[in-house]
């Protein structure tokens, strides 16, 4: 087990350091960094966003949101549904623990001992690469609310499966996923196991430090689909973007400052984020207004065109609408809570026809999705 004092080096890690893949991105565990899930469905994706608040001797706390379309009523319209949680990592946990409390719901205590919330320990990770295998427990919760003491019942742990999990392969898998705007790849451990009967997988990033789970299947091929279609799987997470900032940089440093310091460049933004479907613009957006509306500010003869872009879901028609309106929601945003001149900022929207990437994965329409901004003076 680690101790403490060395556990809370690692949660307070904020600068560049070598990945555990020579060559690769790190992802530092530190306030601000934000984990953002795309989780598919018929009409389009979703996004779940977890946000790290703190970390420190009282080891990570992070919010975590969603928002998604439910149907209430079989053919009725679908309706957006909304979760805001907290959770709270401890410090000894973060580096022993064997038990990933995977899911997020109302009702569900803040803090959970002996569990993690973002991925595996330090201590399963390291099991993994050095013999191959780990104990491993997940859960799966009702939707009622749960003790966190495993004495006082209903409890969160009378619903916990254990088993051993086994690498797959000997050398780190790499995931493609967009880091602060880029598209990188970073290294993960693969493992599977068998949960009392339903088959799992998991890729959890190769770094001791912060060993978050990027992907993974639970009870695959366990849920009935309608209409002879072919079996899905209970649950999945597949991380599609990261975003980080250690530490606010110094006027003119900023990734977007920099960006936009010669006219007629262009920059793309993904951590603008929207509900779905929608041109609502999502409270984990605000951080980057700010910074976008503070270079604003200090260059007062800057003018920004500010595009929509979407995925390939949906259609020609209804995707460039809602670019549009995203793009306009974005420009709303700036001058009505930041006070910048509206004649500074433009606004078009290009819906699917100038994607970045494939839209044939979760990963690749995730980069299609953005705002970008162009510098006009």
């Amino acid at each position: 087990m680690r101790s403490s004092q060395s556990l809370l080096a690692l949660l307070c890690f904020c600068g560049p350091a070598l990945a555990a893949t020579p060559g690769t991105v790190t992802i530092p565990l530190c306030p601000g960094l934000t984990i953002v899930t795309a989780i598919t469905q018929t009409e389009g994706d979703y996004e779940s966003i977890k946000t790290i608040e703190s970390a420190g001797d009282g080891g990570v706390r992070l919010k975590y949101s969603n928002e998604r379309a439910v149907q209430d009523v079989p053919g009725g319209p679908p309706k957006l549904r909304r979760l805001s949680v907290s959770r709270v990592i401890g410090a000894d946990d973060a580096g022993s623990a064997h038990l990933y409390l995977q899911q997020y719901q109302a009702g569900a205590p803040v803090s959970v001992p002996g569990t993690t919330a973002i991925g595996t320990s330090s201590a399963v990770l390291t099991a993994l690469k050095t013999k191959g295998e780990a104990k491993l427990g997940i859960f799966d919760l009702p939707a009622s609310p749960l003790s966190a003491d495993p004495d006082n019942h209903p409890s969160i742990f009378d619903y916990q499966t254990v088993t051993t999990i086994r690498r797959v392969g000997d050398k780190p898998v790499m995931l493609p996923l967009t880091v602060n705007g880029e598209k990188v790849e970073l290294p993960a451990i693969h493992a599977t196991g068998d949960f009392a009967g339903e088959k799992a997988e998991f890729f959890f990033l190769d770094d001791e430090a912060n060993p978050l789970a990027l992907r993974f299947r639970l009870g695959i091929g366990s849920k009935q689909s309608a209409d002879d279609e072919p079996p899905t799987d209970r649950d999945t997470l597949r991380v599609v973007k990261i975003a980080y900032e250690c530490k606010a940089p110094p006027p003119g440093e900023g990734r977007l400052e920099r960006a936009l310091s010669k006219v007629g460049q262009r920059v793309d933004v993904y951590d603008i984020y929207f509900s779905f479907n929608s041109d609502k613009i999502r409270a984990e957006s605000e951080r980057t207004l700010k910074e976008l509306a503070d270079l604003l500010q200090r260059h007062g003869d800057w003018k920004l065109a500010i595009d929509g872009h979407t995925d390939g879901i949906g259609g020609d028609e209804k995707n460039s609408d809602l670019s549009k309106r995203r793009s306009a929601s974005v420009r709303a945003a700036l001058i009505t809570r930041y006070k910048i001149d509206q004649n500074r900022l433009a606004t078009s929207g290009y819906g699917e026809t100038l994607p970045k990437d494939t839209n044939d994965t979760p990963e690749g329409r995730a980069r299609n999705r953005r705002v970008e901004l162009m510098r006009q003076q």
